[in-house]
């Protein structure tokens, strides 16, 4: 009897080896089944529940029992940044009265109709005189679907020629690093918007910097950006100090990369630390400033040397050969 065939759920990317990446559907639709097994077969005709139709906005309705209410200020953003190549078409209900009741996409087409005063509207809509119906199709499109991860968001913005991605993504593989999506090789990273954030708060310098240094104190690790945004925040404040030289912060990697297990047990080991310290108002605490205030202590402890005023006061327990001292 043949063994049953192991299934691969993790995303993958279907034009790897190919020097054109566009792949057909048809061709990706096989390679997923491979992975997943069989799909269970559809029992209805889509082609006779699906239409499409440019609708005079007269007839449309948003039902506020089965609808979130609209946004002004994402609607102004809308306006401001309008491209009709990129609408989003709303997706509708359709009663036996002629009426279409907007499931999804009633921030885009009320800009619409604004916009284009009295000009019909796009609507992919299902005919039925059931309210749940919109019901369904808001859930399945707002809390069933997969969002984009911020990878491929970034990986876009990139080849839109944006100057803030670019930015970002040279300070990255300037420091022999990259981005990606769920790959955990030596310089990846996977937590896009921890890059951004940290981008805009600390500068293009500081983000290379700290990245050159992750990657040479531990350079078989991926990078863990909660780490990463920890050494950001030390470095501002040695900055903010007066303190700052490239041998101290040298010397401060040095003592943590001795201390800590690995990059990734370095701010789970303070965090940790801080819930033991701060049982009761650990949440409202900063992350970044928790870790921190950490790597200071680790730095001070080790060296008999205090240097800054931590964000939040804590003492680590220093360890030998990854035993605490007691």
């Amino acid at each position: 009897m043949a063994k049953a065939k192991k299934l691969t759920l993790a995303p993958f990317d279907p034009s790897q080896g190919r020097k054109v990446r566009s792949v057909k559907a048809t061709q990706v639709a096989r390679m997923v089944k491979q992975r997943t097994g069989k799909f269970n077969p559809g029992t209805d005709n889509p082609q006779e529940i699906l239409q499409f139709g440019w609708i005079d906005p007269e007839l449309i309705y948003f039902n506020y029992e089965r609808q979130r209410y609209p946004e002004p200020t994402h609607q102004k953003k809308l306006d401001k940044k309008w491209n009709t190549n990129v609408m989003t078409c709303g997706q509708a209900r359709k009663d036996s009265d002629g009426n279409y009741y907007v499931a999804d996409g009633q921030q885009h087409i009320t800009v619409y109709i604004n916009k284009y005063p009295g000009q019909p509207v796009p609507l992919f809509y299902v005919e039925s005189d059931d309210p749940n119906v919109e019901t369904q199709m808001l859930l399945a499109l707002n809390v069933d679907s997969a969002p984009m991860a911020q990878y491929f968001i970034h990986e876009q913005h990139i080849k839109m020629d944006d100057e803030k991605a670019i930015a970002i993504e040279k300070a990255v593989t300037d420091a022999n690093c990259e981005t990606g999506y769920k790959i955990r090789r030596p310089g990846s990273i996977t937590h896009i918007t921890d890059l951004y954030n940290s981008w805009e708060q600390w500068g293009s310098d500081s983000l290379y910097t700290i990245l050159t240094k992750l990657r040479i104190y531990w350079p078989n690790e991926k990078i863990y950006t909660a780490t990463m945004m920890g050494f950001l925040k030390v470095k501002e404040l040695l900055e903010n100090a007066d303190l700052y030289t490239d041998d101290l912060l040298d010397d401060i990697f040095a003592e943590c990369n001795a201390h800590f297990e690995d990059m990734n047990r370095l701010h789970l080991d303070i965090k940790d630390e801080f819930k033991i310290a701060y049982p009761t108002n650990y949440q409202g605490m900063g992350n970044t400033e928790k870790v921190a205030s950490g790597i200071i202590n680790v730095y001070e402890k080790a060296t008999d040397t205090p240097i800054l005023p931590l964000p939040f006061s804590i003492d680590i327990p220093m360890m030998i050969d990854n035993e605490d001292i007691s």
